[in-house]
């Protein structure tokens, strides 16, 4: 396929800029990342670079923007050991780890970088339950908000809004259930494999005319998507409880998830859980300093054997 003029002007400075970097004693590898890589350049796009480093005290990591030809390079330099780090131990389909996995590799003097950098196409199970978890802890919040502006107020537009929002995380899931890469765009990479719910949560609520029933109809399909996947998006939180064995407070969960994955937030989705009668609500005392002398009731929950199916 031909390229466009704008998207011929980026690689062939690109190219004259590669050529140089190839002569830098101090760089093993550059990966081309962004959109220049995978997608379509306009006038106004940069381009992306990883540019490996030797290992050698004198050679921090940090950042750079490099002129080629005019067009801004934004280059990020990792020195090898900290590039084999984060190849083998970032969270997979994280925003950096995907940036650079879906990265194109034009050079490198050192074939272990190559072999890293194909590993990392690979998705494990843990860290598919972790975005997942992630993803549609983040989308819980829009919907409870898409809901009461639509119950409470009848407010067509404000309630899409907040669909909209939801969409977003929405579509993370979709992609990382299957295994796959999650680009910056994942809403129009989300659209192309499920078109049926992403048409109606996205693109009928931008471009139809709102009535109360495609509202309804949307948020109905939202629940139905999340209620679908309760079982397995948030598998961590039912673990969890479940390892636990008795009630855990919201301090308890949220310093658990936050520590150990990196998740914040997640009162939420165990709010969710228990409507749905998947893991059972509690408290337990709490004081609130400590120079309290009274107990309060702290917010709580605790696994249930025998769960309900979404």
């Amino acid at each position: 396929m031909s390229q466009s003029p704008v998207q011929s002007q980026f690689s062939a400075a690109l190219d004259v800029l590669v050529e140089q970097v190839r002569e830098d004693r101090s760089i093993l590898a550059a990966i081309l990342c962004g959109s220049l890589a995978y997608d379509t350049v306009w006038a106004r796009s940069d381009i992306d670079l990883v540019l490996v480093t030797v290992d050698d005290k004198r050679v921090d990591r940090g950042d750079v923007t490099l002129s080629a030809d005019g067009i801004p390079v934004h280059a990020l330099l990792w020195p090898r050991s900290e590039f084999r780090r984060a190849a083998e131990g970032s969270l997979r389909n994280s925003f950096t780890h995907s940036f650079v996995a879906k990265g194109r590799l034009l050079f490198t003097h050192d074939p272990t970088i190559a072999d890293l950098h194909a590993r990392m196409q690979e998705i494990g199970e843990r860290d598919t339950a972790i975005q997942l978890l992630r993803a549609a802890t983040a989308a819980l919040p829009a919907i409870d908000k898409a809901h009461k502006w639509f119950v409470t107020r009848g407010d067509l537009d404000y309630s899409a809004l907040w669909i909209l929002n939801a969409a977003i995380p929405l579509a993370r899931i979709e992609i990382v259930e299957r295994r796959l890469l999650a680009d910056r765009e994942v809403l129009p990479q989300a659209l192309t494999l499920n078109p049926a719910f992403f048409k109606r949560i996205y693109v009928d609520l931008l471009n139809e005319k709102k009535t109360a029933a495609k509202v309804q109809a949307a948020l109905d399909a939202v629940d139905r998507y999340i209620a679908e996947r309760s079982l397995d998006v948030f598998a961590p939180i039912i673990e969890y409880l479940r390892d636990a064995g008795d009630a855990r407070s919201c301090v308890e969960i949220e310093d658990h998830f936050t520590r150990h994955i990196d998740v914040s937030g997640v009162t939420t989705a165990c709010e969710y859980l228990a409507h749905r009668g998947i893991i059972g609500k509690a408290s337990t005392p709490v004081r609130l300093t400590k120079r309290s002398n009274v107990d309060m009731q702290e917010l709580a929950f605790f696994h249930i054997a025998q769960r309900l199916e979404p």
